[in-house]
């Protein structure tokens, strides 16, 4: 009997003893969570330690953080699948099973691959989904646990959610692509953060390398350095990621990734994991020379060192979520369905004409000279950076973020008119989806010279017209290819302006004494009438006319009805320098002047009592102030 206790005592000790010596680790302190053939590992970066998590017994097929550092996981046991999480922010958490998929391993694999499907979660943080493969080649039945609930559900055919993303936390306005090489601009000048690389050793077929594209994914917490992909996007595209300093020293492909891997996440130590691959050694049984001779690894890139060191086999990984600092596109008020965008001393103001908001552009710094809007979303403008003049792209959405598309290759000088003392706004070609800036100002014909074109497809500039664009747009002025059709219902008759509807002659000039709005009646000439549009309601049209000339033509904007029963020349416009624009409801909106108050200083009773503003044609013909800028775009309807 004592024997037999003694016996016991000693195996429970052995026990106790075991147990001692199993790896510990303090889960608050984790920085990363690794999975290896389905086993859950933590890595603490200060210590460069990997420690088994030996307290979950399923396999894990995929894992991802929540903002409070709780890890959410899919467990196989049997092919079922299971969602667990695990509370990081207990030293020694134990595993909470979550809910039970409706799915099995087999239906959330991706046979072409064999990769399981991850998990994901929407913005507000109130889910968590899992995809199930429905067809051949695509998953798209999502099942969505709330975590307020514990409850699965299968999402319905025409739900929509909007997922998290890892969006560039770096500023990609001072960043672009020129020459297939990656800029950062500074008020000082431009560093190049991948000239030191040989693309040609990753990609050696010409055509490749001609079409290599270059996007930012993040910086560092320290932000000195930047991570970035350099891909050709043929079918599904293919690629590797890259890291560079922001000074332009340590320029690194990391050569064994794949652009469809996880993305890289940054530690707070300044060191990036990755997805990494690795030479299988001959002697292993999983080696075959051709077909698998690599196996993916965890690893850690020291951008200080350059230095590359594994971590762990395999290749899902999630990195505990960090305080991220506050991104300045978030104070950004939403600018979705802005029709305006008015200059005014380097800012641009939008506004909304369904909403009558006017929402100031705060996410850029720099000086904005001039823009177009190119379509609902889309917002292309011109800044001055230390002289030199880029070219940049805004979404008028949500999520809003300026990125560098280009340099002009020009200065600011390059493209004043010398007539009028500004810059012509952007020049779009829908037809050809390409930017244009004029530029080199020539007395002979009291206009631009030149014209540079930015090709958004190719992200290539070119000098000049092309072929195409010259017989597309038969003149050289964006107004009429926009209204094209509408110029032939327009004709000029027995010194009046008609507009034409099926044969039936509308006379929209006849009310307008134009006598009255010459400077001079020595210069006085008949009228002469050039049709400019229509607006969006269909109901009225804007024409200039020409009463006066000298060197250029002069003459009031005109606004008429299509009924001509209402007929108005704006006395305070001179058509040869002119910018005007329909807003949605019928409204025009032209650069104009008001009477200068008798106490301001540059007030002079004789030569300038007026100052120049915005001014708006509401469609029952009356006028007031809309702002006291002196330049906009409209987005045409």
């Amino acid at each position: 009997m004592k024997k037999t206790v003694y016996l016991l005592l000693l195996v429970l000790a052995l026990g106790v003893a075991s147990c001692d010596h199993k790896p510990k680790t303090n889960a608050t302190k984790v920085d990363v969570v690794l999975v290896n053939k389905g086993q859950i590992s933590f890595y603490d970066a200060d210590a460069q330690k990997v420690t088994p998590y030996e307290k979950e017994t399923d396999s894990v097929i995929n894992l991802m953080f929540d903002d409070n550092n709780h890890l959410f996981y899919t467990v196989s046991k049997n092919k079922d699948l299971s969602l667990k999480m695990l509370d990081l922010n207990q030293e020694n958490p134990e595993p909470k099973h979550c809910a039970d998929w409706p799915t099995t391993l087999d239906l959330a694999t991706d046979f072409i691959t064999g990769g399981a499907s991850g998990i994901f979660m929407d913005e507000a943080g109130e889910n968590v989904f899992i995809y199930q493969l429905d067809t051949v080649a695509f998953y798209n039945v999502p099942l969505i646990y709330n975590i307020k609930s514990g409850k699965v559900r299968k999402a319905a055919e025409d739900e929509l959610f909007n997922f998290r993303y890892d969006y560039p936390n770096c500023n990609t306005s001072h960043l672009y692509t020129e020459n297939h090489l990656y800029y950062y601009v500074t008020p000082e000048g431009k560093i190049c953060l991948n000239d030191k690389v040989d693309f040609l050793e990753f990609f050696s077929d010409e055509d490749e390398y001609d079409d290599l594209e270059f996007n930012p994914i993040s910086l560092s917490p320290d932000g000195k350095s930047m991570a970035y992909t350099a891909a050709v996007y043929w079918g599904e595209g293919w690629g590797y990621y890259c890291v560079s300093n922001l000074d332009g020293s340590m320029q690194t492909v990391l050569k064994n990734t794949d652009i469809w891997d996880d993305s890289p996440k940054w530690l707070d130590n300044g060191k990036l994991v990755f997805i990494d691959n690795v030479p299988i050694p001959e002697s292993d049984p999983e080696y075959d020379l051709d077909w698998r001779n690599i196996r993916p690894t965890i690893s850690i890139f020291d951008p200080q060192k350059n230095t590359i060191s594994a971590v762990s086999l395999g290749d899902n990984y999630a990195v505990r979520p960090r305080p991220m600092p506050e991104r300045k596109d978030l104070q950004q008020k939403n600018l979705e369905g802005c029709d305006m965008a008015i200059f005014d001393k380097g800012k641009v103001t939008f506004y909304n004409s369904s909403t009558k908001e006017f929402v100031p552009f705060i996410i850029d710094d720099d000086s904005i000279v001039n823009g177009v809007l190119a379509d609902e979303y889309t917002f292309y403008y011109t800044v001055d950076i230390a002289g030199e003049l880029y070219l940049k792209q805004a979404y008028l959405g949500e999520y809003c973020t300026p990125m560098m598309l280009t340099c002009w290759d020009l200065s600011l000088d390059d493209c004043i008119s010398e007539t009028y003392g500004k810059v012509l706004p952007l020049i779009w070609l829908k037809a050809f989806d390409r930017v244009g800036i004029n530029y080199n100002f020539n007395w002979d014909f009291y206009d631009f010279a030149d014209i540079k074109f930015y090709d958004i497809m190719s992200h290539k500039k070119a000098d000049g017209w092309t072929e195409d664009e010259d017989v597309e747009t038969d003149v050289y002025d964006d107004e009429y290819l926009a209204y094209q059709d509408d110029y032939e219902h327009f004709s000029y008759m027995d010194g009046n302006f008609y507009y034409l509807n099926n044969d039936h002659e509308v006379c929209v000039s006849d009310k307008i004494n134009f006598k009255d709005f010459v400077s001079d009646p020595e210069y006085y000439s008949e009228p002469e009438f050039e049709f400019r549009s229509i607006d969006p309601t269909r109901r009225f049209a804007a024409y200039a006319t020409y009463i006066e000339w000298g060197d250029l033509g002069h003459g009031p904007l005109c606004i008429a009805s299509l009924d001509g029963k209402m007929q108005m020349a704006l006395k305070d416009t001179d058509v040869a320098d002119l910018t005007y624009g329909w807003l949605s409801d019928g409204s025009l909106l032209y650069v104009g002047a008001e009477p200068r108050p008798a106490d301001d200083p540059e007030y002079d009773a004789e030569w300038n009592n007026t100052k120049p503003c915005i001014m708006i044609v509401k469609p029952d013909g009356t006028q007031e102030v809309f702002s006291h800028a002196t330049e906009f775009v409209v987005r045409e309807k």
